[in-house]
Order: C-alpha cells, then sequence, then structure tokens
C-alpha cells in the first residue's frame, strides 16, 4: 500500500488576532482565560469563540465531507507559533475530525514541518499504524503585519487528508536538499513519458527547474509555510491529470534547505 492524498481544502482569511483580554488555553481547546474584569468572546451558542490555530481548524473543518473525517492520524504543523502564545490545536483537531486518532504536532523545524509531517504520516503507514490520516498546516500573521511590507495580515491553511487507495497522489518520496544539490534532484524526477511539474515557494530558485521537460508554477507569498500547499489544493483537479509527477518545493532561506514532495499522478 502506498499513502495517497484524497481530499484537499485551503482557507485564507484576514487576520484575527485573540483580543489581549483573552489567552489561549494551553490545551488548545475552546476554554479561555480572562483578565479579571475582562470580558471573554463568545459565540452565539455561549462557548469561546475560537482565535488562532483553533479558528482555522474550524474553518478547514467545516469544508470537508464527513466521509473524510475519522482519521486514525492527525498532524499538525506550522512553520512560526501563533503570536498569542505557545500552544497547540492538535487535539482540538482531533476532536472536531473524530475523537479516535492518535494526534500530535510538528513545529521548530520552519518551512520543513508540513514535510515532516507527510513523511511521519508514510511511516505510520508503512508500520500498519495507520490507514487514514489528516494534516492540517497553519499559520496566523504576526501582530504587525499590517505595518509591514514583507508580511501578509492574513491568516492561511491547509487540511490534507491521505488513504491507502489506488489513484493520483500516491506520495512517492519527501526528502530535504541543499541548495547545491536542488538542480540535480529536480532534473532526476523529469518523466519519460509526460513533463514534471514544479510548484516553487517563495524562497525557491527558479533557475534550478529542470530547463528541459519541466514547468514551473510559483506559489503565492500569503502564507509563511503555506503557499506551496495552498497552490496543490487550488489547482489539483488540473495537474492530476496533466502532469505524471507533481513536485512541492519550499526552500527555507534561514538554512538554504529546500524540502521536496514528489507526488505521482494518475497521468503517469
Amino acid at each position: 500500500m502506498t499513502l495517497r492524498l484524497r481530499t484537499a481544502v485551503s482557507v485564507l482569511t484576514p487576520s484575527a488576532p485573540a483580543p489581549a483580554s483573552r489567552l489561549g488555553a494551553p490545551d488548545g481547546g475552546d476554554d479561555a482565560v480572562v483578565e479579571v474584569g475582562g470580558t471573554p468572546d463568545h459565540e452565539p451558542d455561549g462557548q469561546p469563540a475560537p482565535t488562532g490555530h483553533a479558528r482555522l481548524v474550524d474553518l478547514l473543518v467545516d469544508q470537508v465531507p464527513e466521509a473524510d473525517t475519522g482519521p486514525d492520524l492527525v498532524l499538525l504543523a506550522y512553520a512560526r507559533p501563533e503570536a498569542s502564545g505557545f500552544k497547540t490545536v492538535a487535539s482540538y483537531l482531533n476532536m472536531r475530525t473524530g475523537g479516535d486518532a492518535h494526534s500530535l504536532a510538528l513545529c521548530g523545524q520552519g518551512l520543513g514541518a508540513p514535510f515532516s509531517a507527510v513523511r511521519v504520516a508514510g511511516a505510520y503507514e508503512r508500520t500498519g499504524q495507520s490507514s487514514k490520516s489528516l494534516l492540517a498546516i497553519l499559520d496566523c500573521a504576526p501582530a504587525d503585519a499590517a505595518d509591514r511590507p514583507d508580511a501578509s495580515p492574513a491568516d492561511s491553511g491547509v487540511l490534507l487528508t491521505f488513504d491507502t487507495g489506488s489513484g493520483a497522489g500516491a506520495v512517492d518520496t519527501v526528502v530535504s536538499v541543499g541548495s547545491a544539490e536542488l538542480a540535480s534532484r529536480l532534473a532526476e524526477l523529469v518523466p519519460e513519458g509526460g513533463r514534471l511539474l514544479v510548484v516553487l515557494g517563495p524562497g525557491g530558485d527558479p533557475g534550478a527547474v529542470p530547463a528541459q521537460g519541466a514547468d514551473l508554477h510559483r506559489a503565492s507569498g500569503e502564507g509563511h509555510g503555506t503557499g506551496v500547499w495552498s497552490a496543490l489544493v487550488q489547482h489539483w483537479t488540473e495537474w492530476e491529470s496533466a502532469y505524471p509527477v507533481v513536485v512541492l518545493c519550499d526552500t527555507d532561506p534561514g538554512s538554504d534547505t529546500s524540502h521536496l514532495l514528489v507526488l505521482r499522478a494518475a497521468a503517469e
């Protein structure tokens, strides 16, 4: 069996930072800690209104068909923590999608966190510990994003589900390489029949894309660590029938390391 991309949804929404009177619950749940004299934000049903990563989880899960929920493995990845404080919402994501999965979060790896998460999902599948996994990739804009020309004042997220069925979207390889190796690694992926598509993140070098047998798609920089994944969501239905091999490539400027996810499509 092989890990296969099943469904993909995304969200890009104006940032909604947590009010100063509210701190995120350490477990990432819906409870809120409110300063003395403060008033918590609440939904119409009286529950505290989700903010940050929890808000993105709600917006993403609401788009997923019920048939694609109920995973046995839930993964959450982000390149930077929320400005409101350190917390993860992997347990909350688990609860929203069935509550019976093993859940964990991956962070502290920069742009490589989502790629590591796919690697973890693949390892669970190969060892028989998972046959249906779910990955959320989240980013919340920093509080000063509106005042910075290099930052987008928007929150973004992607939710991917994987199974072990047949068809397009099989996960072939997840690997990290240095900038000196990127061009040669991409050249090795050009298929004998059809063309390679390289989905390049904002920090990637377009010169590394093979001049022959490959096409380039530049991902948006509207979300930190979500750009190539959002592009996958938006274009997968057309890419899976047009390209035998699709590569997501995000380069972390801090380490000059490029992270690659290779997907095999039905056109091969």
